[in-house]
């Protein structure tokens, strides 16, 4: 999945722990958003090819290996 979102916290001062607590958040959650994200990512989300690996949640600010990066 590809998408981007931001509140008004997230681009004040002090946004980047906002954005930190929210991919936290985000983690915890992990094996739900991949079960909703549809069948037949665990061919594509394999660790390799500038993905991440399908049962790892990881962050980066930013980096392509990852499930979640931040610019």
């Amino acid at each position: 999945m590809n998408g981007e979102y931001s509140t008004k916290s997230m681009r004040e001062e002090g946004g980047y722990e906002v954005i930190k607590k929210a991919i936290e958040k985000l983690g915890l959650r992990h094996k739900e958003h991949i079960a909703a994200y549809g069948k037949g990512n665990e061919r594509r989300l394999t660790g390799r090819h500038e993905t991440a690996d399908i049962n790892t949640f990881s962050w980066v600010s930013p980096h392509l290996l990852v499930s979640c990066d931040v610019f």
